[in-house]
């Protein structure tokens, strides 16, 4: 209990201690707003008095000229110069000094100009009285137009000192109201502080009470806790266990409390607990997660994992969970993943075997067909003019077949290994790739008309090769399906999603398709246009589609039968390891 009055005590210290400072500091504040409110009045006078002085020198600027016009003394026109170079200081002077005041910096930019044409009438009449004599001066004087471009100065100049005047006005009653604030915190921390040594009274008159209150709250949590509470001795005994001991283990409290705590321990976990509880009490190092087993009454072992805090009483504060559960679980995950990696290796195996058959059918099968385009070939020199027409058109459809298959099966050894292929991803600059693509078709388009609109790509995280292969597919069939078209037009673009992916399309104005075919465009073999019409192997976009979801993107696309299609894909703008 005294402990809890001291600890009251130094609490309500630390309480006053902290308001007396938060006065201080409020105090510091309002004084700081009252000295910068004041600087803000001064401020206003200096803006007057320098409104003033720019009077004083427009004055001595006219009355100079007037001196130089009567007398054409070269002094007063000396001085009339003196004046308005002046006023350029004056001017820039007053520009800082209302760089606070937006409007004030208006009217001074109009006061800039009027008293320029001011200056410039001024100037005038001075040439003149050089060049012509005093009575071409007075004639221009008696015109007076200097004078009423001096009347609009002095009008501007007297708003702008009106605005600061009441400016001026407004800033004294703020510092009026800072020094009322001021006093006002004093008062009102002074108050406050009383207010805090009575309520320090108070909670230390409650301070019992409390305490009564508390020790109750840690029975109650101690009873109620799904976690096995307890407190050990270092003399090997359980001084306290919470009642969920009998749940988890069987045995009752006093059971518990009657024997040695390693005797519950398993015996081949007996050494590793002793060398715990050992370096708790002499080394004062806590346990966050040391895990034996105890023996449960009915004569089985469950898995407690457990957290402990050494005090300097030599009491250790401990807490244990039953894990048994979750390690027979993990136990079961772990003979799981053994099983999937044997699988794994089996599956890597079976696709290494596929990759090797794969090559080979691609070179068996290559050799009949060079063999076939060979003596195609052959046949048609040695028997060119036994041949009619008939017999050459059939040879021709056998050779342009075997050209169709080699092309069919290098298509088909591409797409398979795309799925294979390592991902190798970089800074990749999507500009350049594209230039590439529609380069290598310059053999196509040539002496085809094409208006490409290519617009500005950004750089991405990807394998630069396979998505090279992605715009060589798309702008290739842009190109092959824009045949029939004069002018073809070939749009390629980006957008940003806006949910952490760009978009690119590559828009043409070719034979589209019908959309309720699209869903077939990205698949294998799937086309919607007969070869007779436009040649292809039917693959070429569906290695669009695998590149593309490799990289954690996706492929789609829009058109209408005679109106142009577009094709999409997107890209994540962060690198991603999705892999399909």
């Amino acid at each position: 209990m005294k402990n809890s009055i001291e600890n009251k005590i130094a609490f309500c210290f630390a309480v006053s201690l902290v308001m007396l400072l938060a006065i201080g500091w409020l105090s510091y504040r309002t004084t700081t707003n009252l000295v910068a409110t004041e600087n803000w009045v001064s401020h206003t006078h200096e803006v007057i008095a320098t409104l003033e002085s720019g009077s004083a020198i427009l004055t001595d600027a006219e009355t100079s000229q007037r001196g130089y016009l009567l007398t054409g003394d070269e002094k007063f026109l000396q001085d009339s110069k003196n004046a308005q170079a002046q006023i350029t200081d004056w001017s820039g002077k007053l520009w800082k000094l209302t760089t606070d005041n937006p409007e004030q910096q208006r009217r001074l930019t109009e006061l800039n100009a009027l008293i320029s044409e001011r200056l410039a009438v001024l100037n005038d009449r001075i040439k003149l009285r050089q060049e012509q004599g005093l009575q071409a001066a007075a004639n221009a004087v008696a015109l007076r137009l200097g004078k009423q471009a001096m009347d609009r100065v002095w009008g501007q100049i007297t708003e702008m000192h009106t605005a600061e005047s009441q400016l001026l006005v407004q800033r004294q009653q703020a510092v009026q109201t800072a020094a009322k604030n001021s006093l006002i915190i004093i008062l009102s921390g002074t108050v406050l502080a009383c207010a805090i040594g009575l309520v320090a009274a108070m909670m230390i008159r409650r301070d019992l009470r409390l305490r009564q209150q508390a020790q109750e709250e840690l029975d109650r949590f101690f009873t109620l806790s799904l976690d096995f509470l307890c407190i050990a001795s270092s003399d090997g005994y359980f001084k306290r266990v919470s009642p969920i001991v009998t749940e988890i283990l069987g045995w009752s409290i006093e059971e518990f409390l009657a024997r040695p705590f390693l005797d519950f321990v398993h015996p081949d976990d007996k050494a590793s607990t002793l060398r715990e509880v050992e370096e708790q009490i002499v080394s004062g190092k806590k346990t966050l997660n040391f895990e034996n087993r105890y023996q449960h009454k009915d004569g089985s072992w469950r898995v407690l994992s457990w957290r402990s805090m050494p005090q300097p009483s030599g009491l250790m504060y401990a807490t244990a969970r039953d894990v048994t559960d979750q390690k027979r679980t993990e136990e079961k995950i772990t003979g799981l993943n053994a099983d999937l990696q044997i699988h794994t290796a089996r599956l890597e195996a079976a696709n290494k075997e596929l990759e090797a058959f794969s090559y080979s059918v691609s070179h068996d099968l290559r050799a009949p067909l060079r063999h076939v385009d060979g003596f195609v070939d052959l046949l048609g020199k040695h028997a060119a003019e036994k041949l009619d027409d008939r017999s050459r058109r059939y040879l021709k459809i056998i050779g342009d077949s075997a050209h169709q298959m080699g092309v069919l099966i290098d298509d088909l050894l591409i797409f398979s290994r795309m799925s294979r292929t390592e991902l190798r991803c970089s800074k990749v600059a999507l500009d350049s790739l594209l230039s590439e693509a529609v380069n290598a078709l310059q053999m196509e388009t040539k002496g085809r008309q094409i208006v490409w609109k290519i617009g500005s790509l950004p750089e991405v995280e990807a394998d630069a090769p396979m998505l090279r292969q992605v715009w060589a597919n798309l702008i290739g069939n842009a190109v092959k399906y824009t045949r029939t078209r004069d002018p073809a037009e070939i749009e390629v673009g980006c957008r940003d999603s806006g949910n952490g992916e760009f978009v690119f399309f590559v828009r043409d104005n070719g034979v589209g398709f019908d959309m309720q075919y699209a869903h077939k465009l990205f698949g294998v073999f799937q086309r919607l246009h007969r070869s007779e019409d436009f040649e292809g192997t039917g693959i070429g976009l569906a290695n669009v589609n695998r590149i593309v979801g490799r990289h954690g993107g996706r492929a789609w696309a829009e058109g209408k039968i005679g109106s142009g299609a577009t094709f999409f894909f997107s890209l994540p703008k962060t690198k991603t390891e999705t892999k399909t």
